[in-house]
Order: structure tokens, then C-alpha cells, then sequence
């Protein structure tokens, strides 16, 4: 085990950290086998990649909030596959994962294209989130590292003491993001391609201290050490007075809160989550419903004053927004200039397809990466294929007598037609995948777990959204995935048996 001091992480703590946890040119993929460069070229990393200060030059973001046991590698893929410009983010990895585990890639790991993408780091223990931030920036080159004060869970901010209750504790959490931007800096300082970038998501408020003196206070104490913050338009409350899914929903949404914090920081950078369900609620707040309606987003906004006099009415109990609880989502008329972005979270994964038009409606590209769920999906098809590769057959081989209905070429076909039965029907579940013709992997080599097959499925359960297929598509990756005599044949070949539960006009059919 490392023992981190409680003076510097500069270059001796982030070699230590590089040697005891990541020995070099030595790292073990998710499914645990051996590799001497990782799938996503963090060993070297990529020269061309979408940095930070790239992203200081646009307008607007559009964020994927992470949301935790979802936000896995395989999900962000999908996000990018559907979007090349929106900002990906993992899901929340504890400080002391970082220091102790393992296999850190299986936690930290991300490809190539993923960028850009955000590492969110939660502890309250300063010594362990600086190193921590030290081994994403600079052994992952992620485009940033934010912390977490965010996460309501009586596991997390209860009994482990960080996440939202942070705000209760706003010197502790100082003393936490500067060393966080020390060694932020200290590695920027010795990789001239790393970024420097730290940021803070938090709350407007926790338990009873839910008012714009509190948000402010709290904003004033981290401003010496961070101008970036994402901000959750709620509240939260604690001691297990509410549970997570509670704390999503029940505090009503205050977004003239985050637009006065815009106006009384005006040299911080805010991005707003919370309650956005389409890329339309997404661009008129961002820009402000004025600058959309009259088609200006490309015009500067106005000063932090101006979004003010439209929203004076509005206020939490709010009447005029109708919405649960009192919520009050009014958009600026003119969105603040230091208003970054906002962040979606749920949406992306009740509705994935909702961010096929992120990068044409809401960044303003030409066109978006692909036209139709089938595109999509084959695209994340072919994403699993080579991440979690076939363990069906012998080495030389490129299919087993259950998925050569999928992968045997035209020719091979031909040549085997005459040796092996195939099912009569592609569209029965039970015959198409041949369950009592599955070959055994080879003694030794690594099966595929259940938990891969899962976790490769779950991001595309809502591919089908609000289309009468979804049903069944959703009913047979259930029982593909739970089907251990094809396990091995990889999730990329489940995924097309299930797409074949799709009516081809439907898979078809421009977004």
C-alpha cells in the first residue's frame, strides 16, 4: 500500500502512485486478462486528444451527469457513438479506490475517443483525492478531475462522511481541492499534453441550509481554490432522511438560484443539472429562450444582469412553472455569460436516442454521427466486439457452431452448409441461438462473465424508447444475456440476435 504524507503530491507522490498502483506496461483489461498497452492507449496517450483548453473555446456544453453503477465505460461509448461533441463523464470513484486497487484500469479505463471526458473523484481525505487527481490527469489524461459534493446517500455522505455533507463542511472541502489543484498542476507542470482543469458539483443547498446566503457562503469559501462548478438546481437532505431517489425528485428545482450565483460570481464558470429532460429545456436555458427564439446563440449574451427582470415573478414555491413540488425551471430570457452549460443525466439513460441531434441542434455541426438505431447499434456492436472479444472458439478460428450465423462470411456459408445444421428460424430466441450445440472455451482460456454481459447490455435497454418494439427488444437481451450457453460468444453477438427482434423498418427509420 502507498502511505501518502500529508505534505506534497508533486512528482514524488504521482511516481509513487504510478509504480505501486499502475506498474508500467503492465495493465489488465475489464475482463482481467493481461495486456501490455491498454484498449484505450493510456499507456501512451493519444497526442490528438480534445483538451480542455479545446473546450474553453466553445459556447456552450452539453454534459452526461454521472450516475452511479451506470455511467461505465460501455454507456459512455454508446453516449459518444450518438454524439462526438457532448462532455462524458465516469461515475463516481472513491480516493481510496484509486490508491488501492488492484486492477485501477477497470475503475479508471476509457478509449481513445471517449474524449472529452471528465473523472469525478469523491473523499474527504485531501492527501488521498490529491493523488487520486494526480493519477487521472496524469497517468489518464482525462480532459478534467471534479469532486463530488454532490452524492446524498446515507452510505456515502452518512457512515463515509464526503459527498453532499461536504457542504457542511466547506473548509475541509478548501483544503481538499487544493491539493486536488496541486497536483493538478504539478503534473501539468511535467506533461505539457495533460490538463490542469479541477472543478467542484454540488448542491444549493443541504438540510435547512437551503437559501442563496448559504449558496453563496459555500461558493465564496471553495472561489479561492476553484471557479468551476456544476450545480445541482436542489437541494438534498441527509441522515438518511431521504434516499437518493428521493433526493433526485422530492426538493424542488431552483433555477433562478444558480442564474443569481452566475450574477454574484461573475468570474466563476456555472453549469446547471437538474430536471432537463429534452436538448430544447437543454439550449434555452443555456442560451436563453430570447437568443433561441431569435435564433442568436452565436451572439455574445448579455451582461449577469440582464436575465433578471423576466424572472423577478418567479420564485420556489413557484406557481407560475406548475410543476411537483413547487419547482421552478424558468429559462433566462438572457442566459448569463459565465452560464457554461447544462448537465443531463436520467434522460440519457431512459432515452438514449434523445442525443442523436446534440452535436447539429445544440453545437451547431452540420450533421450528426449517425441516422437510424441501426447505425447506432452497429456501431456499438462492432465497440463491443473488439473490447470483449468472442471466447467461443478455438485460437484461429472466428466463430463456434452458435454465433456462425452471425459472423461466417457468404463463402464460408457455402463451404459448411452441407456439414453443420443450422436453425430453421433467425426470429425463435430458443432455436437461434443453439443452445445444445455450444462448445466449451478450451481448458484455461477466460470466459466472458455475467456481470460484462450486463453491464454491455444495460446502456441500450432504452434504445426503443416510446416505439411499440421496445418491449420485446428489452425481453430478449434479458433472456440472450442470462443465457450462459452463449455467454461466451460475446455481448457484441447477443446484441445482434436482439436487434433481430427489430422490425427492419423500424432499426431503419431516420432519427
Amino acid at each position: 500500500r502507498l502511505q501518502p504524507t500529508a505534505t506534497c503530491l508533486g512528482k514524488v507522490v504521482l511516481q509513487s502512485l504510478q509504480s505501486a498502483v499502475m506498474p508500467p506496461n503492465k495493465l489488465c483489461d475489464a475482463d482481467g486478462a493481461a495486456t501490455e498497452s491498454c484498449a484505450c492507449g493510456l499507456i501512451s496517450k493519444p497526442q490528438e486528444q480534445t483538451c480542455s483548453n479545446k473546450r474553453m473555446k466553445q459556447r456552450k456544453e452539453l454534459h452526461i451527469a454521472p450516475m452511479l453503477n451506470y455511467s461505465t465505460r460501455e454507456f459512455r461509448q454508446l453516449l459518444r457513438i450518438l454524439s462526438r461533441r457532448a462532455v462524458v463523464w465516469t461515475e463516481m470513484v472513491v480516493d481510496e479506490t484509486v490508491h488501492h486497487a488492484p486492477n485501477l484500469d477497470e475503475h479508471l479505463g476509457y478509449d481513445a475517443e471517449q474524449h472529452p471526458i471528465v473523472c469525478q473523484i469523491g473523499g474527504n481525505s485531501p492527501e488521498l483525492c490529491g493523488g487520486a487527481t494526480a493519477v487521472a490527469l496524469g497517468r489518464y489524461g482525462y480532459d478534467e478531475v471534479n469532486l463530488n459534493i454532490d452524492c446524498p446517500s446515507e452510505r456515502v455522505s452518512g457512515r463515509r462522511e464526503f459527498g453532499a455533507v461536504l457542504m457542511k463542511k466547506a473548509e475541509l472541502a478548501a483544503d481538499i481541492v487544493r491539493e486536488m489543484q496541486s497536483s493538478a498542476t504539478t503534473v501539468a507542470a511535467t506533461d505539457a499534453n495533460a490538463s490542469a482543469e479541477v472543478s467542484i458539483k454540488c448542491r444549493i443547498g443541504v438540510d435547512d441550509l437551503d437559501d442563496l446566503e448559504f449558496a453563496a457562503d459555500f461558493i465564496r469559501a471553495l472561489r479561492p481554490v476553484c471557479r468551476r462548478f456544476y450545480l445541482h438546481a436542489r437541494k438534498c437532505v441527509l441522515d438518511g432522511l431521504m434516499n437518493a431517489r428521493q433526493n433526485r425528485s422530492v426538493p424542488p428545482l431552483n433555477y433562478p438560484r444558480v442564474y443569481e450565483l452566475c450574477r454574484l460570481f461573475p468570474d466563476c464558470d456555472f453549469w446547471i443539472n437538474g430536471g432537463i429532460r429534452t436538448l430544447e429545456e437543454a439550449k434555452l436555458i443555456a442560451y436563453g429562450s430570447n437568443n433561441v427564439a431569435l435564433g442568436n446563440i452565436e451572439k455574445e449574451e448579455g451582461s449577469n444582469g440582464e436575465h433578471l427582470h423576466h424572472q423577478q415573478q418567479h420564485s420556489v414555491p413557484c406557481d407560475l412553472c406548475n410543476m411537483p413540488h413547487g419547482s421552478c425551471i424558468e429559462p433566462p430570457l438572457l442566459a448569463p455569460a459565465n452560464l457554461r452549460g447544462c448537465m443531463m443525466g436520467r434522460a440519457a439513460m431512459d432515452d438514449p436516442c434523445l442525443f442523436h441531434d446534440v452535436d447539429r441542434y445544440y453545437y451547431g455541426e452540420k450533421a450528426n454521427p449517425c441516422k437510424n438505431r441501426r447505425d447506432v447499434l452497429e456501431k456499438y456492436c462492432t465497440y463491443l466486439e473488439q473490447r470483449h472479444p468472442r471466447r467461443c472458439c478455438s485460437d484461429g478460428e472466428n466463430y463456434c457452431s452458435i454465433c456462425a450465423d452471425v459472423y461466417r462470411t457468404a463463402e464460408s456459408r457455402e463451404d459448411e452448409a452441407s456439414t453443420l445444421e443450422w436453425p430453421a428460424s433467425t426470429n425463435d430466441v430458443q432455436e437461434s441461438t443453439g443452445c445444445k450445440t455450444t462448445k466449451k472455451p478450451e481448458k484455461g482460456k477466460p470466459k466472458i462473465a455475467s456481470p460484462i454481459i450486463g453491464r454491455c447490455l444495460k446502456p441500450v435497454q432504452g434504445m426503443f424508447n416510446g416505439i411499440p418494439s421496445s418491449r420485446v427488444f428489452r425481453r430478449v437481451c434479458d433472456k440472450l444475456g442470462q443465457n450462459a450457453t452463449i455467454r461466451n460468444c460475446g455481448p457484441g453477438y447477443i446484441l445482434r440476435k436482439a436487434m433481430q427482434s427489430v422490425p427492419p423498418d423500424i432499426l431503419d427509420r431516420e432519427f
